[in-house]
């Protein structure tokens, strides 16, 4: 399964996101599904906006589905929170030859790096492109915080840089080149074998390019699935050694010819499209698994890809139309939503088998019993058949055993005896299990008696005729009987010899028994009769089929308690670990407003603050609107379209909604709202000249203002449905019509920026006049101070300063300024010009002054007021007075700026140009209560008047108290989710499966912003909510009571 995008990937996808993406403003950044190496970035623009998914190293495009968002960001996230939210993106490009995104918001304050190569990296860079943060460390490349970031420069945000890139002309290719390459990779490898012996002497293999990953290195440009695909097409394997195409170069140049050419052709088109390669899932059931797991997603290209003939039953192609970020949106938004599927699945079947393992399991158990019955009675049967050699056979050993005899020995003796075919010793089994007085023996079953009694006679002849041919000597065989006995007690002796030659091998008819399918092993109690022993296996033949039914009985109890734990433990991981992946719906017009439709399915609006009031009555209210407001001010519109006459019960519901959504909520004060008609109401004053201030109207005529009755404080949350209807279309959910406003919005606001543009390089000017003048005014009047006393100090500073101490302090220049220690200039000449300006009051004192210092020339008056520090005084004036004079002028400059902003604003509402809206749509997409034939496509909160939600079938009321707002959302959600669900969609008072899985999407954040009110309280359906005041006066009553009584009790005795 492909999961990073290739070189030709993000050079497409980097072209669109600089289309889409240059100019908004980034909202803020998530983390994606508790991992810290996903990110969301949340773009807005005034209405619209735009989500960029980005996984370090390996993807980046914009979606249009939801992502599961941890409750905590991770570290770096806040930093990037720190320095790019709501900074404006100016700039996306890509490093050219590189997989490096670089994004410059602020006009160069801030850049965000994304690397795709490698293992990725996401890296945040200052305006001098110092690292200021990144997602991991690289120790190869010395990626760390506080060092410069070398891998692009400004040239990539010039525009004819990039231009001249996008318009690079074909590469050429010649026969020379290719087998120029070749040559090469045929000296390496012949380098490689004489320079070294090693990987021949261990048995390793040369290194030799494969021919694809040849034409990958030398052209880097071209994409890996694009030159597998060429080479396909020409019938040539690509994992094929270079080598071996020595002879073939031409086909190799047709093949990199075509694939430069479908390169260039995917750049420069504008026909995007999208290609997705899936293949059947194996473990994919018809009816039993949805129709979506029946092909797993695998790879995605910009190209048509190329499959098999053996691949292609087995595989489809999906065209997606559109920019190539719709295919990666849907390749892997599919993907994260089938591995939900897939987990679904698998845990299904692990399920399953865990349920056969458990039959199996209860079947080899009743098996085993059946087994042990069968056995038993087996060989009870073959007792009975037996019971003479039986007995036979105890008596034999228990005679021993009476004589006393060793127990080893008598094993011996048994063990001879088989030798020599005595009947009764071959159907003993050894060792002997004396110490519990039983014993094993081989018996026939009945219906093999006859043929092993057949088949031991004709041994014993057999026997008999060989004894007689061989010269037999009995006392050399007893001898060696004896002589191996005592040998070996334990081993089974293989051969008895009479004389020289074999008697009679050990594993004639006894192992012939033991081997035999037919014959049966069973114990004898040596201190029971063999009916007795027989009856002992009828005993436990019948306490096995007792046991065999009580397990048959408790089996099918057993399966069905493992079913349902199986089945509980299955639905509580299903609900831990499955996130639905949610289109994001494009809200309405009004959405982004305070709303609701009334019962009459008439639009209500009401701005959240005095500027959207202003721009709802600017874009939307025609004179046939319905306005209405209160004694706190709070303005609420009602849309009249269809230009009928409103009906009470809409005006009723409207003045429910205006006055809940002012004080009157939190106070609890029932008041009487007014309306009139939109054509009433003036946005300018009485004289018709100035603008009133945002959010404040008047009235034309204070006659056409109609009360309505106080209001009641009750307001309520409903689930409206959002329906596909016959006239919807996947690409067009607008709700404005592209009108004139547009277009006029946007050629004010581009006069609006030059007017502000020109008004700041007037105050710019005029502060650099005022600044000029500045420095030559602020000296002179500085240079007042300098007078007697000063004069004084600096005859006797001038005796004990050296010469060198005032080329260090001071440095004259040809233009008249002095320079000090921290290096700043100060005109000299005009101090001194000013310091003998007449001064009323003074004059005979300057006098006297200019008498006794005429000596002095200008240069070395000025090292004396530098020795005093008079010179620092005029320099820290003159700076205030510069900081006060900036100042001045942007308070000037902002003052201009809010005055256009003002004339702006009157423009709007002088022209009377509206926005247009498909009232129609809404009025048919948006249902209260859903019919068995509609197709839920979203679901819609609304907070709106109680009155209002009657007909919902999902609604609480609510109603002003003390609860806070996520508390008393999160209790209805809850209400919402436990309510119970007719599977047969039949029931409309009933919950729907299809509405059932809506309604669990939805967050506490989709209901918040809607409420319009501070505190509150929900009253959920068959919820008991206990008085607490009641309670507690309760209580202190019956505690007064007990008091009382005790001291009357007490004073009576």
């Amino acid at each position: 399964m492909k999961q990073r995008i290739t070189s030709l990937d993000l050079e497409l996808l980097s072209r669109e996101l600089r289309l889409k993406l240059e100019g908004y403003r980034l909202t803020n950044i998530y983390n994606i599904a508790d991992t810290k190496r996903q990110f969301l970035l949340k773009f807005n623009k005034p209405d619209s906006k735009l989500n960029v998914v980005v996984d370090c190293g390996l993807r980046i495009h914009l979606t249009d589905f939801t992502r599961h968002i941890p409750q905590f960001p991770s570290d770096f996230v806040i930093k990037l929170r720190k320095h790019l939210k709501s900074k404006r993106l100016t700039k996306l490009r890509q490093v050219p030859g590189d997989r490096i995104i670089v994004l410059q918001f602020a006009e160069g304050l801030f850049y965000l790096v994304l690397e795709f190569f490698s293992a990725g990296n996401v890296i945040l860079l200052d305006e001098n492109k110092t690292i200021l943060s990144l997602q991991r460390v690289v120790k190869e490349h010395e990626n760390k915080v506080g060092q410069d970031y070398e891998m692009f420069d400004d040239s990539i945000f010039f525009d004819t840089a990039s231009e001249n890139l996008a318009n690079s002309e074909f590469k050429q290719y010649d026969y020379q080149m290719l087998e120029t390459w070749f040559h090469e990779e045929a000296k390496k490898l012949q380098n490689q074998t004489t320079l070294s012996s090693v990987p021949l002497n261990n048995g390793k293999k040369l290194k030799v390019f494969s021919i694809h990953k040849l034409l990958l290195t030398k052209e880097p440009h071209l994409s890996s699935d694009l030159l597998q695909k060429h080479l396909k097409i020409a019938n040539i394997n690509p994992s094929l050694p270079c080598l071996e195409f020595l002879d073939k170069i031409t086909t190799v140049l047709d093949v990199i010819k075509n694939t430069e050419n479908e390169y260039h052709n995917l750049l420069n088109t504008n026909n995007k499209r999208g290609y997705i390669v899936a293949k059947k899932n194996p473990n994919y059931v018809i009816g039993r698994d949805a129709d979506d797991l029946e092909y797993v997603y695998e790879t995605f290209n910009p190209f048509e890809p190329f499959i098999d003939e053996t691949h292609r039953t087995n595989s489809k192609i999906i065209i997606v139309d559109g920019p190539y970020n719709l295919t990666l949106d849907k390749f892997f938004t599919t993907i994260e939503s089938s591995k939900y599927a897939l987990k679904i699945q698998t845990q299904e079947e692990q399920a399953k088998k865990k349920i056969e393992d458990a039959h199996l399991e209860n079947k080899k158990r009743i098996d085993a019993l059946i087994n042990v019955q069968t056995s038993n009675e087996q060989k009870g049967y073959a007792i009975i058949a037996n019971t003479e050699l039986i007995e036979t056979t105890k008596y034999a050993v228990q005679g021993l055993v009476d004589q006393q005899m060793d127990w080893n020995t008598i094993e011996k003796l048994i063990k001879n005896e088989q030798v020599r075919g005595n009947e009764v010793a071959e159907n003993i089994i050894l060792p002997l299990n004396l110490k519990e007085n039983t014993i094993n023996m081989i018996l026939p079953l009945k219906s093999e008696t006859s043929s092993i009694e057949n088949s031991s006679s004709e041994e014993q002849d057999e026997y008999c005729s060989e004894s007689d041919n061989e010269p037999a000597n009995e006392n050399t065989s007893d001898e060696e009987s004896d002589i191996s006995v005592e040998q070996d007690v334990s081993d089974f002796v293989e051969v008895t010899t009479i004389g020289n030659s074999p008697l009679i091998s050990k594993k004639s008819k006894h192992k012939r028994l033991q081997n035999n399918e037919n014959s049966i092993i069973v114990s004898i109690d040596l201190s029971l009769s063999a009916y007795a022993n027989a009856s002992r296996y009828f005993d436990t033949k019948k306490k096995t089929a007792e046991k065999q039914k009580r397990v048959e009985e408790n089996a099918e109890k057993a399966m069905k308690n493992i079913e349902q734990g199986i089945e509980t433990s299955l639905q509580r991981k299903l609900k831990e670990s499955h996130e639905v992946l949610k289109k994001i719906r494009k809200p309405y017009f009004f959405e982004k407003y305070h709303w609701f439709i009334s019962s009459e399915k008439i639009l209500v609006l009401m701005g959240k603050s005095s500027t959207e009031t202003d721009q709802i009555y600017s874009k939307y209210i025609e004179d046939d609107d319905i306005y209405m407001s209160n004694s706190f001010d709070t303005q609420v519109w009602i849309k009249n379209p269809e230009k009928i006459e409103i009906s009470p019960n809409t005006l009723m519901q409207a003045g429910v909604f205006c006055m809940s959504s002012s004080e009157a909520w939190s106070k609890k004060i029932a008041s009487s709202p007014w309306w009139c008609k939109a054509k009433n109401v003036s946005k300018f004053d009485k004289e018709g000249n100035t603008c009133l201030e945002p959010g404040k109207f008047i009235l034309k005529n204070e006659n056409e203002k109609h009360s309505l009755p106080p209001a009641q404080l009750v307001m309520g949350i409903g689930l409206l449905w959002k329906v596909k209807t016959d006239k919807d279309s996947e690409e067009s959910d607008t709700d404005e019509g592209p009108g004139e406003d547009g277009e006029h919005e946007k050629a004010e606001a581009r006069r609006y920026a030059e007017d502000g543009d020109n008004a700041y390089h007037e105050s710019t000017s005029m502060l650099n006049n005022d600044l000029n003048r500045l420095t030559i005014a602020s000296a002179d009047d500085t240079n007042s101070i300098v007078k007697g006393k000063y004069q004084r100090n600096i005859d006797n500073s001038e005796e004990n300063s050296a010469p060198e101490s005032r080329n260090k302090d001071i440095l004259n220049d040809e233009n008249g300024t002095i320079t000090t220690e921290n290096g700043e200039s100060i005109y000299y000449t005009n101090i001194i010009e000013n310091m003998n300006r007449n001064v009323r009051g003074k004059k005979g004192k300057l006098k006297k002054m200019k008498k006794k210092y005429s000596h002095q020339d200008e240069s070395e008056r000025l090292l004396k007021l530098q020795a005093l520090g008079t010179l620092q005084g005029i320099q820290k004036r003159q700076k205030q007075e510069q900081e006060e004079l900036e100042r001045q002028h942007a308070r000037e400059y902002k003052k201009e700026m809010s005055n256009k902003q003002k004339q702006m604003q009157t423009l709007k509402f002088i022209q009377n140009e509206k926005v247009r809206v498909n009232y129609d749509k809404f009025k048919n997409e948006l249902k209260p209560t859903l019919d068995i034939n509609d197709t839920v496509v979203d679901i819609v909160p609304i907070f709106a008047p109680w009155p209002s939600l009657l007909k919902y079938k999902y609604k609480v009321k609510i109603q002003p108290g003390s609860s806070k707002k996520t508390k008393t959302v999160n209790e209805i959600l809850r209400h919402f989710v436990s309510r119970e669900v007719d599977s047969n969609c039949s029931n409309k008072e009933l919950g729907w499966p299809s509405e059932y899985e809506l309604i669990k999407g939805i967050k506490d954040q989709d209901i918040i912003p809607l409420l319009c009110v501070d505190k509150l309280k929900a009253s959920i359906p068959g919820q008991v909510t206990k008085d607490k005041n009641t309670t507690q006066k309760g209580g202190k009553t019956k505690r007064k009571q007990e008091k009382i009584s005790l001291f009357i009790f007490i004073a009576f005795f």
